[in-house]
């Protein structure tokens, strides 16, 4: 029997791609909407069931006012409302560990927006960040055809997706959006902004401190001098971030039950109760950029890169650490997306373009075969 070329395989693919997509003037924007048409239609064909209970239970709560559990929409606005003022939460609870993320309050106060214009404006961010995404991948892999592929993984895993599907209200889309718009300004003002708006959205942020100033150096191909200023820039916001926080549990008395009651035995207790689906939970936060991570690791090994195996460990293993103490893993995994974008870069260029167009098939497959979900 004669043996197919396995790219064969891939032709009436890449045919329609390069015919109806990627040849046109525009074709960034038909790449955002032709990956979230079939990807979300996948995922309502394959898990409608999920979708279903999430936004009728939406719906539930915001059209219908009838509150639903583990919707945070309407404390989201009661805390925009009085965002100083100490509140009595329950232990172990949603709101009790969002004490000190005001961003999203402040703006629906500010807004003067109701829990659904929470949530459109959180969709409408989404459009923005997919476009942004883009925009930068593209640079990054500089091939249309790539940039799709690479663009479609994303759209199906969490940081992709949760703008439109997580709906609960946990304003995960906000952060990612902030985080993704601190990579792309280069304006110390500018970049202080988002840097401080991410922070604030949620302070898991604060800990790819490390990955944003290596994105800009990698990204921008920073000199010594340049990259200096932008790991001093990226420092300095996190110390104000730090000593605004201590000012104002000093002087309002605010407290983050994460923090306030963190002891090494809880968190030992945290990593015994996560680690019995850990492996399942983060695959599904991850899903086909395992690879990307397995991958730069061994590079860097084998390349004796050394200060960079460091750093890439300072950009990931704080977050997967956090992943354990507060349970919800997919969630919390998916913060590292910017560290998926540096790895990529350097995977990029340590091996040739058939060997990266393979590797980011499979991601993109693999992630579209598995669901998305979370927490």
């Amino acid at each position: 029997m004669d043996t197919i070329n396995l790219w064969s395989l891939f032709n009436p693919l890449e045919s329609f791609l390069e015919k109806s997509i990627l040849s046109s003037k525009y074709w960034k924007t038909r790449v955002l909407f032709f990956s979230c048409l079939f990807s979300f239609t996948w995922l309502f064909v394959f898990n409608r069931g999920y979708i279903y209970e999430n936004f009728r239970s939406f719906y539930a709560d915001v059209i219908l006012h009838n509150p639903q559990p583990y919707f945070f929409w309407n404390s989201i606005i009661e805390q925009g409302e009085a965002p100083l003022t100490f509140h009595k939460y329950e232990s172990g609870s949603h709101e009790a560990n969002r004490i000190f993320r005001l961003t999203i309050p402040m703006v629906a106060h500010y807004l003067h927006l109701n829990s659904l214009g929470l949530y459109m404006l959180q969709v409408l961010l989404g459009g923005v960040f997919l476009y942004i995404l883009i925009k930068i991948l593209s640079r990054i892999l500089d091939d249309k055809l790539l940039t799709f592929y690479l663009f479609f993984a994303f759209v199906n895993v969490y940081v992709g997706s949760c703008f439109f599907f997580n709906c609960f209200g946990h304003g995960d889309g906000y952060t990612f959006f902030f985080m993704l718009c601190a990579l792309i300004v280069r304006v110390p003002l500018l970049m202080t902004l988002f840097c401080q708006l991410a922070f604030w959205c949620d302070e898991r942020s604060v800990v790819m401190a490390v990955a944003l100033w290596w994105f800009h150096h990698l990204y921008y191909q920073l000199g010594k001098k340049d990259s200096s200023k932008v790991l001093l820039l990226v420092a300095g916001n996190v110390l104000l971030y730090l000593g605004v926080r201590v000012y104002l549990s000093r002087a309002y008395h605010l407290a983050s039950e994460d923090v306030e009651n963190f002891s090494f035995d809880r968190y030992l207790y945290f990593i015994k109760f996560t680690s019995l689906w850990y492996g399942k939970r983060s695959s599904v936060s991850l899903e086909g950029f395992t690879l990307v991570i397995m991958m730069v690791l061994i590079i860097l090994y084998r390349d004796r890169q050394y200060l960079r195996i460091l750093l890439a460990l300072g950009s990931w293993l704080p977050i997967v650490a956090i992943s354990f103490l507060v349970g919800d893993t997919v969630r919390t995994l998916s913060f590292t997306f910017v560290f998926w974008m540096i790895a990529l870069m350097i995977i990029k260029e340590r091996i040739n373009s058939v060997q990266l167009k393979v590797l980011i098939i499979v991601i993109a497959f693999v992630n579209l075969l598995i669901p998305v979900s979370f927490p």
